[in-house]
């Protein structure tokens, strides 16, 4: 999944400044684990053992840990047993946040989610509440390659993609050059990535992201109220993606 959570946080004493240090570097650890977490769960989904073998690789190569790792496949292997949720909200300074949630029991997911939902100077609001500010696309990216090759965008094209952009994100893989991110409605997902690879283009990520149409940029005080609200929602047991608005 694509998050943007380590930014740069107001502060004045050392002690404020290495504690907002360490929550940015564990905000990229977190991106890192739910990216490939979703990467797993993505290739279980379409019975591809040979992109479970591939993602699970990288995940070890990347750092995030055998429990990341094991929940991913367990969760996307024995689905029945688990229940989808999205809560929807707003934190302080009207930063609206969309969770997913995949939990195998709501009674005790849902008052974890309001509580920090409070803490963050917000509250958990109904469906609707926030999802207006999103809008729900299909990723597909292409590692290597530069967003402006003709012959991508030819494929991408004729395959029904969206759009084809310069992948931002790409920080949080090794450095292997330019990424471009393909886009496309979510059902067509797997169809463009089909019709991508017959064309030599191989998608080294698949994803479904919120992609927000708005932002909210609060003052600093209430930033980092959201950013500790964000940093706890991520690491619930039971969430699997968080998508919000908070502006970079």
């Amino acid at each position: 999944m694509l998050r943007n959570l380590a930014r740069g946080l107001a502060g004045h004493s050392k002690w404020h400044n290495t504690r907002f240090r360490k929550a940015r570097q564990d905000a990229v650890k977190l991106a890192v684990a739910s990216k490939f977490a979703g990467m797993i769960r993505v290739a279980v989904g379409a019975g591809d053992e040979a992109g479970v073998a591939d993602a699970v690789a990288r995940a070890k190569k990347e750092g995030v840990t055998r429990e990341v790792i094991e929940r991913a496949l367990e969760t996307s292997r024995n689905r029945e047993a688990y229940k989808e949720e999205m809560y929807e909200g707003s934190l302080a300074g009207g930063v609206l946040v969309l969770v997913e949630a995949l939990t195998d029991n709501p009674r005790r997911t849902a008052p974890k989610v309001r509580h920090l939902f409070k803490e963050g100077g917000g509250a958990l609001g109904a469906a609707g509440s926030a999802a207006w500010a999103f809008q729900r696309r299909g990723l597909l990216r292409v590692q290597g390659i530069s967003s402006d090759n003709e012959a991508l965008i030819e494929a991408a094209l004729e395959a029904g993609a969206q759009d084809v952009e310069e992948d931002s994100a790409a920080h949080l893989e090794a450095d292997d050059g330019p990424c471009a991110a393909v886009f496309c409605e979510p059902n067509e997902l797997a169809a463009v990535r089909a019709t991508l690879s017959a064309r030599g283009f191989e998608a080294s990520e698949a994803a479904i992201l919120f992609v927000p149409s708005t932002t909210a940029e609060p003052a600093a005080g209430l930033r980092e109220a959201a950013e500790s609200a964000l940093l706890a929602l991520e690491e619930m047991e039971d969430v699997e993606g968080i998508w919000h608005n908070l502006a970079p």
